[in-house]
């Protein structure tokens, strides 16, 4: 114990206070570092993780489908109200969103099967939207002026909205647009975290999510609403029933066979 005592003095022995520390190659002790940003265990902090990513990949496909119906069905305007460069900038917005539809349907086949690189898709298309938005705002931002006076000389009742009310406007709207996508990416980005260390089967904790996927199974199942108690749980798949039930009938005609010999 003495040689010990020395030992953890001098640092061949990782003290208390570097009780959480990891070995090096080189033999020393260096410290964990805890990641930046945890994953979230839920959703909006009362829905669960999964559940949270299959709504929002069902949000995105149901943008993805506007937006391609949109831009197949909706054609150029006779007398266009916002510049060329507006009509470019809504144009452009109006495409990346149809990506929306596929990049929805990889993150709900992503979340059937607890596919990570699926689910990745979907956070990229959600890191995207946040960028286009940015670069659009921004070209919102310089002609707002513009577009301000262009509306005026249309609609009288926009005289009262001065040039720096609607700048602050376009601000406080992808303000809150960024806000609402940043936490769909990072709600996403913790069940992809989740998914590859393996917390999926444990249980406590993370294993509610294996639970919500057996509640959604019985969901799907209306035969599973005809009983009650743990018989429901308990039900023998009818493949296995089937063939106990020959395996009998054909135990009995053997044994009466075997008597009337």
């Amino acid at each position: 114990s003495i040689e010990r005592g020395r030992a953890g003095r001098v640092g061949l022995l990782p003290s208390p206070e570097r009780a959480a520390a990891v070995p090096c190659v080189c033999g020393g002790w260096r410290e964990e570092t805890p990641m930046p940003l945890q994953p979230a265990e839920s959703c909006c902090g009362a829905c669960p993780l999964l559940q949270g990513v299959q709504i929002i990949a069902s949000y995105t496909v149901v943008v993805g489908t506007f937006s391609l119906l949109s831009l197949l069905m909706k054609g150029p305007a006779d007398k266009p109200v916002a510049s060329e460069s507006m009509q470019v900038v809504e144009f452009l917005e109006r495409v990346y969103h149809t990506l929306a539809f596929f990049a929805g349907l990889k993150g709900l086949i992503g979340v059937m099967f607890r596919d990570s690189r699926r689910l990745r898709v979907l956070f990229l298309y959600h890191l995207g939207e946040l960028i286009v938005k940015g670069i659009a705002v921004i070209l919102r931002e310089a002609e707002a002026c513009e577009e301000l006076r262009r509306l005026q000389r249309l609609h009288k009742t926009a005289e009262n909205v001065d040039c720096q009310t609607a700048q602050i406007g376009l601000l406080l709207e992808f303000c809150i647009h960024g806000a609402l996508f940043s936490y769909f990416a990072y709600v996403i980005w913790s069940l992809v975290s989740r998914l590859e260390s393996g917390e999926l089967g444990r249980r406590g904790g993370l294993g509610e999510l294996d639970q919500e996927l057996a509640e959604r199974g019985v969901l799907a199942d209306p035969w599973l609403f005809m009983g009650s108690g743990d018989a429901l749980l308990q039900r023998a798949p009818l493949t296995s029933t089937l063939t106990e039930g020959a395996g009998g009938r054909g135990g009995g005609r053997g044994a009466g066979s075997g008597a009337a010999r």
